[in-house]
């Protein structure tokens, strides 16, 4: 019988299933969705493989599990971001902007080559969900400054921010494209000047 390493079965569970969630985020960050597999995150929680499969069913599992992750991190910094921005909409805009690409910085970003579709379907709903929870913020400042169309406007200002992830990610000066996206959300986008 396997040692237990916390004060209840029920404890020890949950804190297996923390060490496997960790492997999955942190293998999916460091491999990409190929390195996320039953037996990767074995070997980093020095479990037994088969061990894993009680805390997910397949390596699509761990995947999925691991971008909702980072998904509900993202949530959590811009929500922290926007907060310490104040009620200027152009501060909170800046605030999201900086939020997810020094995220993009230090490759903590949920925006990985995941085929959603290869998902489970609970799994896709969540994302979504989630997905929904990480625009709100944008969605709402964009309003607030003015858009006649808040919803696509954000998305268009999504785009944006997204294209400069890649570049985040290798090595471009995150200040220079934390500015660079500000700049054309303001004045491309929400047809403002930036400021």
């Amino acid at each position: 019988m396997p040692k237990i390493e916390a004060a209840t079965v029920a404890e020890h569970r949950a804190m297996k299933a923390r060490q496997v969630l960790a492997a999955a985020v942190d293998l999916l960050v460091d491999e990409g969705p190929s390195g996320v597999t039953p037996a990767a995150v074995a070997e980093r929680t020095d479990l037994a493989r088969t061990s894993v499969y009680q805390y997910a069913g397949s390596a699509a599992d761990l995947v999925g599990a691991a971008v909702e992750e980072l998904f509900r991190r993202a949530v959590h910094d811009l929500d922290e971001a926007v907060a310490a921005a104040g009620p200027a909409p152009q501060d909170r805009i800046a605030a999201i902007v900086r939020a997810v690409l020094l995220g993009a910085q230090s490759g903590h970003s949920p925006q990985h080559e995941v085929v959603v579709q290869h998902l489970p379907p609970d799994q896709r709903q969540r994302l979504d969900e989630l997905h929904g929870r990480l625009m709100a913020p944008l969605v709402q400042a964009i309003a607030e400054a003015g858009a006649a169309d808040p919803r696509s406007t954000a998305a268009l200002a999504w785009g944006a921010i997204n294209g400069v992830v890649p570049l985040v990610e290798q090595g471009l000066c995150v200040d220079s494209a934390i500015e660079s996206a500000v700049a054309f959300i303001a004045a491309g986008v929400l047809g403002n000047s930036a400021g």
